[in-house]
């Protein structure tokens, strides 16, 4: 799927694309969005998946999506300038909204008690400015002449790398690899965020699938050969096969 919004002689491209992979169901939910506010259009990119061995992880997943998407167009009505203050303070008030909401679902079903999801979102201007947020081990890279991962993991394995107990390099086949430390679904857990720009590189926000399967130099090289109509799937793809998980990739792009 390929999107474009304009603005201030701007052109940003987005694509997304999420599937199942070797899952029985998929428990990922992304999307792409454009918000309207005072101070102009704002673009709301997300990824969210639900934690395996937890209660609907597909509800978790799709609704703090959505609790995010509605807060952010809310808090947006009353924006008077696309700085990275103002983006950063709404897009924390939305991964709040979200945490809200998908600690008080069980309310409604208590089949539900006990789920939760990571969430990486970032939201941007017109001009391709913005701030990233993310809980969990979703991730958000920046990618041009070189790969940057933006995000930290709050996973275990993340912290075993900081703390010097094993390489970077061997984190990705560790056995605690996938356990978080961080969720949308648990009282008091927050997001950590960081300035993003597209200037002349590209946005990809990802689910652990995606990583699960391809590597960041793999990542890197399909970016920089690919064209961006199709990105997304030429990610996806990559993984396909490889990954044990469902695999989820959203991209923005400043032509």
């Amino acid at each position: 799927m390929e999107t474009v919004r304009k603005g201030c002689g701007n052109m940003i491209i987005t694509c997304s694309r999420t599937e199942r992979g070797i899952r029985e169901r998929n428990e990922d939910a992304c999307g792409i969005f454009s918000i309207p506010s005072p101070a102009g259009t704002l673009i709301l990119l997300a990824v969210a998946d639900g934690l395996g061995g937890h209660p609907a992880g597909e509800v978790a997943s799709a609704l703090a999506v959505r609790a995010l998407v509605e807060s952010v167009s809310l808090s947006a009505k009353s924006l008077v300038v696309q700085d990275g203050p103002s983006l950063q303070q709404i897009l924390a008030t939305g991964f709040s909204h979200a945490n809200i909401r998908v600690l008080r679902y069980p309310e409604e079903d208590p089949a539900c008690r006990g789920m939760g999801t990571t969430l990486v979102a970032a939201l941007l201007s017109e001009g391709g400015e913005g701030v990233c947020g993310n809980v969990g081990d979703s991730r958000a890279y920046l990618v041009g002449r070189t790969i940057r991962r933006i995000t930290r993991d709050h996973s275990e394995v993340q912290e075993l790398v900081e703390r010097g107990l094993i390489a970077a390099d061997a984190a990705e086949l560790h056995p605690l690899k996938n356990i978080v430390t961080r969720i949308i679904g648990r009282k008091d857990d927050v997001p950590d965020f960081y300035p993003v720009s597209l200037d002349g590189d590209c946005l990809i926000l990802c689910s652990d699938g995606l990583t699960d399967g391809v590597s960041e130099r793999e990542i890197h090289a399909l970016v920089t050969t690919t064209d961006f109509a199709g990105l997304c799937e030429a990610l996806v793809a990559a993984a396909r096969g490889r990954s044990r998980d469902n695999i989820t990739v959203v991209a923005a792009w400043r032509a």
